[in-house]
């Protein structure tokens, strides 16, 4: 079972940034799109939270990391991926986003004391040079346009990197049905005033088929039930296996992209993609290498 529920949750994150993009192209508005996403997820996640946490209500360091999780990766950080997806291809997205294990990495190194060893400063440095080449090339091939949706969507990245250290840090009794309900509840509130601010209010939202399955599926298939397989999952698989699923996911995106938007990204973008996850796939040797040496001391 844990295999199919690690291969059902490759396939799931792999497929959000085209259920994005599917909405968008249906006339969906970034950021009311995104807000009414988490909204939904959060009207289910909260009450299933009071049964299961109720003394998370009254924790103020639970509230404390859900404000800055819903600040700054469900409100900053998904308003941004939205609205960046308004002009990259789906499978430039998730390549983009396939650079986060590193920054979450650096930020251990400064926040919680994680050395980084040679080999990861490297695999990091690998990366880096992928992500500036996938840059130049989504400029070059794609137009100036797809390169700030890149800009926009390695923002996002740097600001949720934050929120993820800072929830290891200090979130280990923290339960992750209230996190995230209340993450995402904060979120969308966020994500709502800024959209009036947008100007997304005074827009009739198209409720179209494809965008109420957009959102739907983003939803309850996107946000609820991949955070109940991914937590599932990590309590019975090694972190270094989890975190395999940021080198997985980009392909499948890729693939969805040109079969369902016939989505096609020159050599130049998708030779800094592939650097990318290069880079993420050593990374990762490198910490399952560092845990070897760790349980042998």
């Amino acid at each position: 079972m844990a295999a199919v529920g690690y291969i059902l949750l490759c396939l799931i994150w792999g497929s959000t940034w085209l259920a994005i993009k599917l909405g968008l192209d249906a006339g969906m508005p970034p950021l009311l799109g995104a807000s009414l996403r988490f909204a939904i997820a959060a009207a289910l996640l909260l009450p299933a939270a009071r049964v299961m946490a109720p003394a998370s209500f009254r924790d103020r360091t639970a509230w404390r990391l859900a404000l800055l999780v819903g600040l700054l990766s469900f409100g900053f950080g998904y308003g941004a991926t939205y609205v960046a997806a308004m002009w990259i291809p789906s499978g430039l997205g998730s390549l983009t986003f396939g650079f986060f294990p590193f920054w979450v990495a650096v930020l251990a190194h400064f926040i919680l004391g994680e050395r980084l060893t040679v080999a990861k400063l490297l695999a990091i440095v690998l990366g880096f040079s992928g992500l500036a080449l996938l840059s130049y090339g989504s400029l070059r091939e794609l137009g100036p346009d797809t390169a700030l949706g890149v800009a926009i969507v390695t923002c996002s990245v740097l600001v949720q990197g934050f929120p993820q250290v800072m929830i290891k840090r200090d979130g280990k009794d923290v339960p992750t049905v209230f996190l995230s309900g209340a993450g995402m509840l904060i979120g969308s509130l966020v994500l709502l005033l800024v959209a009036g601010a947008a100007g997304e209010w005074s827009r009739p939202f198209p409720w179209t088929p494809t965008v109420m399955l957009s959102v739907g599926y983003l939803a309850l298939v996107g946000s609820i039930v991949t955070f109940m397989i991914y937590y599932g999952l990590l309590k019975r698989l090694s972190a270094t296996l989890m975190a395999l699923v940021a080198l997985i996911t980009p392909p499948i995106a890729v693939v969805l992209g040109g079969i369902y938007r016939s989505e096609q990204l020159g050599t130049l973008t998708l030779t800094g993609g592939a650097i990318v996850l290069l880079g993420v796939g050593l990374f990762q040797l490198e910490e399952r290498r560092v845990a070897r040496l760790r349980r042998r001391a």
